[in-house]
């Protein structure tokens, strides 16, 4: 491909043009310095000083701590003060502030100083620019480049970047952590895929030394050097200046500023740590259907929203329909052997938790199965409707009262959702508020569990988050995952889950397996049931995915103590979940190199299997690029050893494992697997050790329920490992400090101490005295005796699967174990000390057997493993040889058993080096060395997947297809031969909603017949309304043409008006379509948003049919699926994802569009308590494909009982009787095709809406916002 080449300015009218242009930049320059300059600054009290620019212009500096301080400037003179928030919501904490020790103002002729202990702001008089230093370092770390820049409604902050500096926060960016040389979004974007946000945070920090939050509320975006090279541009959508500075050392150190300013993050309790089951067990109805699921009376069910004739379910299962009940899900976990720890069996979709006439009658019916789900070690939870306390004029069904719900049924978990987080971000952090206030309030001193979806700067002191819908079966969605969790524990807000194997999606057992694997090293674990291809239980996709999603979840239980110690800590040092450089910081890991692996805690590493590697059909798989830090490490699976620094390759990880290690001196609390809290023995302690040297951890505990760990009340252990030279291994449990309500003293302590082999003799001492252990000749004798020890040379971890199964057969060998049990003692007066003589932890290297001499590899990369992103060396194999390493960019990449490896996150058009070598048990082969230079990526924007039509007739295997394939040679696009084509229209479908950047059309080299030069071009969002966006021109020869887009329009279709083209003809090599780099394409009907139109999308239409703008919920997630822009959710916008499901509707030209609707009634007068039933008859339909119309009534009139099919044929009826914010009631009947399904012709009945009156009353309802579709989604209205 020849680029086209951009024009430039010539001659005089360049000369001239350059000469304005300096001129007006020089006067503008001056004018900006001018209105910088700085005339003087005043202490106007003890931690506030106030700088007065020329113009009277006031910059305000406020110090909430001797190294935090507030930036504030209103231009148009309003003073400092609270974000606007409506309703009113709270960002910071009630005290934000720390003691400002003497705080220093200091001038001269130059410059303007203030400085506390800790930090010194300095600013330029004359430019008005400060720079920020750290006064206990003595390092420079804020340096402002350009004066804040002050426009209508956006205010632009500047800083300087540092080569070396990397950036972190920004709250839930979904797969992204390290932002060096990105642009993050600071705005919930509603898109729960890569590259979306969904809980920002308007809060970030700097490895140079420093953190910055803007205070507000108002949605903005951060650029850390994309744009441009050392330059930060900050902006958010705000009229004035607000900001905050915090100049420390160190991630924890930032994190806990940012916490002084907006809270530490809640504390789950020890119910919130197991897996939690989420659906509406109040709505829905089930009707046998071969294809359905199977169910434990032997049929199959299909589940629908609207009454299809089948069993309505309930939560206490009262009506005959106890398998549809939330009590039978409770049971189903218990019967499978399955952890749960809690349930909500209501999902805020008109779904309620009662069929009574009453909320107190409800509230009971919540209650009675509250009292079930406890007496099974269940807690209840509730999603959230649309308000949390009674409202006017809302049915039982939807009423909530909040009080009564936690004081009276006893919930405890409160999950927030799209449709009533609202529009913007302080009605989520309102509400979030308020609930964690009437949890402890009205629950006993409860702890709050709450789960928000729209977070905010703020929330993390109420409120984990959840990462939005996603979809299940997609290697996707488990890859961009890791990098969301290790980003959000970055930005302050370390309690994050997302959706076990989705909501949506699923029936691929090897993603389900490996999604609940990693997440088992996870806080939270969710099943959204009731919308993907399957139900979301973690037996739902049979064996072997059943034993071992179970053996994953027990695991989960086991680790309790470890988890929740860590999790504690995680309220002011390090989040559970840390990227690697937390830990171990080196250029290597704080890029994006580490982004698909994370610590658990200091001891566990975990490197999720997120991608197909080199599966083969069960899922047995390969993990590549795992970076094991300095020091020994070692497979907690097997037990094998690896060294660190280097990151190892090939690492062998069937469908059972996950890549999991432990670093060597890891002591790991535990407890014996259970199902839910109250299986845990209280009498119990545990721990898992791998002895090295010296370690310690301190163990941490407290009730698990209540706030009280806020007060102290909670009990930590100190222990610690030290093997000698002599390899004598003591342990010594320090006696545990504090007390907490329920806590138990007298314990036996267990030791799982890792070996490889038997050591020559074990004994202890407890609070002193030397206590004798018997060796047990069994594990029965084991765990009935007391003061007892036992050697298992080969422990099998595979304990946990379904008896029977092939899987049960398996056999997952580890290393050798030595337990030792102690028996019962009051821990908080005696220490516990175990010494091991002739301790022996020393794993074979399993990687090296071979010997013989060595060669160094001959390396090549060729042309076709040459890409702009990625480089794949490869090489044969060479003799005796059991691995190779290859060393790049200073890491050394070991254990490489294939003869290639990929290398990607790479640069375009850079030149790279390697070195690579042999290894085998004898040692190494010399280095061998080779290079590559990485391809420039021109078509890196360019849109793909796009289709075009043209006016006239094409040649006979020539189609315009042709030119939209990427494919530069082999084939091209031309007109009918010998036929006049000119003029012609090209439309070109982009099948996706773009901002248009420009387009480029690759003629035929030799610039032959058909090559195009003359012609309009115009843009459209619907394909009927067109806007002009110039013309083009181009010369006759094969170089590539461009044509720009003035103003990057926001368009779905491009249209080509060719009035000229050589001899009559058109023809094309290609034609490129380019977004605006850096925007995101957004597919009509995706509504969320992983990139396609499926059931999924469908099934999000269900809820939302009618929803209108003003609805809290419709503005953000929904307004995308408003595809017409009518600001209503319709018939067609359902029809555009129906329309292509079920293998899309057929290309068979049908009649044009044409018909009415009509109501009718048996009479105009009804009493209360009449039946209604409303006749809905089309009348001359042709080609109707889907129909919907508003029927407002009155609450106090009219109760929406049902609706009963006629003449729809195969229609689905996605019907919503939807309560709108603004408090008006309205019936939306909607019936869509799905699929080529049979369209409506004639005049017929199609349904009967049935309502109830509540009083006499004169019908009078009458249709609103009527719309006709047909297949090619051609609308009319009635």
């Amino acid at each position: 491909m020849r680029l086209p080449v951009s024009i430039s300015l010539r001659g005089k009218a360049a000369a001239c043009a350059l000469l304005f242009l300096s001129v007006h930049s020089a006067v503008s320059f001056a004018a900006t310095q001018e209105g910088n300059r700085i005339e003087g600054a005043q202490k106007i009290n003890p931690t506030t000083v106030e700088v007065r620019f020329a113009g009277n212009q006031r910059m305000t500096f406020d110090f909430y701590g001797d190294n935090i301080f507030r930036v504030f400037q209103d231009n148009s003179g309003g003073i400092i003060r609270d974000p606007e928030a409506k309703p009113e919501a709270q960002i910071l904490v009630n005290s934000p502030r720390k003691a400002v020790n003497d705080l220093r103002l200091e001038e001269n002729d130059k410059t303007i100083s203030m400085s506390t202990a800790k930090v010194k702001i300095e600013l330029n008089r004359q430019s008005g620019l400060f720079s920020v230093t750290n006064l206990l370092t003595g390092k420079n770390v804020i340096q402002e480049t350009h004066p804040v820049s002050y426009e209508k409604n956006r205010v632009t902050l500047m800083l300087n970047e540092q080569p070396s500096e990397y950036f972190f926060g920004g709250g839930v960016q979904n797969g992204r952590f390290s932002h060096k040389g990105k642009v993050i979004a600071i705005e919930n974007q509603n898109s729960w895929t890569d590259g979306g946000v969904a809980s920002p945070a308007p809060f970030y920090w700097s490895t140079e030394g420093y953190g910055l939050m803007w205070y507000t509320f108002k949605k903005g975006k951060y650029d850390f050097g994309a744009e441009q090279k050392g330059t930060v541009k900050l902006f958010h959508e705000t009229p004035y200046l607000d900001v905050f500075f915090m100049v420390n050392e160190g991630a924890v150190a930032l994190l806990n500023d940012f916490y002084q300013l907006t809270g530490n993050p809640v504390f789950l309790p020890k119910f919130g740590f197991y897996e939690g089951h989420l659906n509406a067990y109040n709505r829905d109805f089930w009707k046998e259907d071969p294809n359905g699921i199977p169910f434990e009376d032997g049929k199959k069910y299909k589940e629908s929203q609207k009454d299809n004739g089948g069993t309505k379910e309930s939560l206490n299962g009262e009506k005959n329909n106890y398998q549809f009940s939330a009590r039978a899900v409770v049971d189903r976990y218990r019967n499978h052997d399955m952890p749960l720890g809690w349930i909500l069996p209501n999902d805020g979709y008109g779904a309620g938790y009662g069929q009574t006439e009453s909320l107190d009658g409800n509230i009971q019916n919540l209650k009675d199965f509250g009292d079930y789900a406890r007496k099974n070690g269940v807690e209840i939870g509730l999603w959230t409707q649309s308000d949390l306390h009674p409202k006017a004029g809302v049915s039982p069904l939807l009423q909530r009262d909040i009080v009564k719900e936690v004081r009276d049924a006893g919930v405890r978990v409160l999950k927030t959702d799209v449709a009533w987080v609202g529009d913007g971000y302080s009605f989520g952090l309102n509400g979030v508020a308020d609930v964690a206030h009437i949890m402890p309030y009205y629950g006993s001193d409860a702890r709050p569990f709450i789960i928000s979806l729209d977070g905010w700067a703020g929330t993390q002191r109420y409120a984990t988050v959840w990462s939005g819908d996603q979809t299940g079966g997609e290697w996707e969605y488990i890859r961009f995952h890791i990098p969301t969790y290790i980003g959000s524990g970055l930005s302050g807000q370390p309690n994050i889950t997302s959706d076990m194997d989705g909501i949506f999606g699923g029936k691929k057992p090897i993603i389900n397996i490996r999604d609940f694997q990693w997440k088992a090293f996870s806080l939270m674990q969710l099943n959204m049931d009731g919308w993907g291809a399957n139900e979301k239980y973690p037996h739902a996709l049979g064996e072997p995915a059943t034993s071992i999603n179970r053996t994953y979840l027990k695991g989960k239980s086991a680790l309790l103590p470890y988890t929740y110690t860590f999790a504690h800590q995680a309220i002011d040092g390090k989040p559970l979940i840390r990227a690697m450089f937390l830990d171990y910081p080196n250029e290597y890991t704080l890029g994006t190199a580490t982004q698909y692996q994370y610590m658990f805690g200091p001891y566990f590493l975990v490197a999720p299997i997120y991608q197909n590697t080199k599966a083969d059909s069960e899922g047995n798989d390969i993990r590549n690029g795992i970076y094991l830090p300095e020091g020994v490490w070692y497979d907690y699976f097997t037990g094998d050893k690896y060294e660190g620094n280097r990151v190892i390759n090939n690492f062998a990880a069937p469908i059972w494992k996950l890549p999991l290690f432990v670093k060597a001196g890891a002591i790991v609390p535990m407890t014996t697997p259970n199902n839910h809290i109250g299986e845990v023995d209280k009498t119990l302690r545990a721990y898992e050790l791998y002895p090295s040297g010296k370690s310690q951890m301190e163990e941490y505990d407290d009730d698990g329920v209540s706030l009280e760990y806020k007060e102290g009340k909670s009990v930590t252990t100190l222990i610690e490992t030290e093997v000698d030279e002599q390899q004598k291994l003591t342990v010594t449990i320090h006696p545990s400090k504090g007390d907490y309500k329920g806590y138990v003293k007298e314990k036996t302590t267990m030791l799982n101490i890792n070996v490889t082999e038997k050591p020559k003799k074990v004994y202890a001492l407890v609070g002193g005295k030397k206590i004798k252990l018997t060796e047990a000749a069994s594990m029965k004798d084991y765990f009935m005796g007391d003061n007892v020890y036992i050697y298992i040379p080969n422990p099998n971890l595979n304990r946990y699967s379904t008896p029977g199964t092939k899987f049960a057969e398996l056999v997952i060998a580890k290393n050798p174990v030595l337990m030792i049990k102690t028996g019962k003692t009051d821990v908080t007066a005696n220490d516990v000390i175990v010494k091991v003589e002739g301790y022996r932890f020393a794993p074979a290297e399993k990687q090296l057997v071979s010997t013989g001499a060595l060669k160094a590899p001959v390396a090549q990369i060729t042309e076709s493993n040459t890409e702009a992103y990625t480089l794949k060396p490869t090489w044969e194999k060479v003799a005796n040889a059991d691995y190779y390493e290859i060393e790049f960019n200073g890491m050394l990449y070991s254990t490489i058993k294939d003869t290639e490896l990929l290398f990607d996150r790479l640069s375009p058009e850079t030149d790279y080096s390697f070195k690579i070598r042999s290894v085998n048990k004898d040692g190494v082969s010399d280095w061998g060395k080779f290079a590559a230079k990485t391809k420039n990526n021109p078509l890196e924007f360019a849109i793909r997947g796009i289709k075009g039509e043209v006016s006239c007739q094409d040649q006979a295997d020539f189609e315009v297809s042709h030119l939209f394939n990427f494919s530069e040679s082999g084939d091209i696009w031309h007109t009918k031969y010998r036929a006049n084509a000119l003029p012609f229209d090209m439309t070109v479908d982009l099948r996706s909603v773009n901002q248009l950047d420009k387009f480029w059309y690759l003629p035929r080299q030799d610039a032959g017949n058909g090559t195009l030069l003359k012609g309009k071009v115009f843009y459209s969002k619907d394909k009927i309304n067109w806007v002009e966006a110039g013309e083009f021109q181009w010369e006759r020869n094969g170089d590539t043409k461009e044509f720009r887009f003035e103003n990057h329009p926001v368009a779905r279709y491009i249209k080509l008006s060719v009035a000229e083209g050589v001899n009559n003809y058109g023809s094309g090599r290609e034609l490129y379509v380019f977004k605006v780099p850096g925007t995101d394409s957004f597919l009509p009907g995706d509504v969320n948003s992983d990139g396609k139109i499926d059931g999924n999308d469908f099934t999000s239409y269900t809820n939302y049919t009618g929803l209108r703008q003003g609805d809290a919920d419709f503005d953000g997630y929904i307004s995308k699926g408003d595809i017409n822009g009518n600001k209503l959710i319709d018939a067609y916008d359902i029809s555009n994802v129906a329309t292509q499901l079920e293998d899309g509707v057929s290309g068979v030209q049908m009649e044009k569009l044409a018909g009415t609707i009509s109501l009718s009634v048996a009479k105009s007068q009804y009493n209360a308590g009449d039946e209604i039933e409303v006749t809905v008859k089309g009348n001359n339909l042709r080609s109707v494909n889907a129909f919907s119309f508003a029927l407002p009534y009155s609450l106090q009139d009219y109760e929406f009982e049902g609706v009963q099919a006629i003449g729809l044929k195969d229609m689905e009826n996605m019907t919503y009787d939807r309560l709108h914010t603004s408090g008006q009631k309205a019936l939306y009947p909607t019936f869509v095709n799905v699929g080529d399904k049979e369209v409506l012709n004639g005049t017929s009945d199609l349904c009967i809406l049935k309502f109830k009156a509540k009083k006499r009353v004169k019908f009078d309802l009458k249709i609103k916002d009527g719309m006709l579709v047909d297949k090619n989604l051609n609308t009319l209205a009635f």
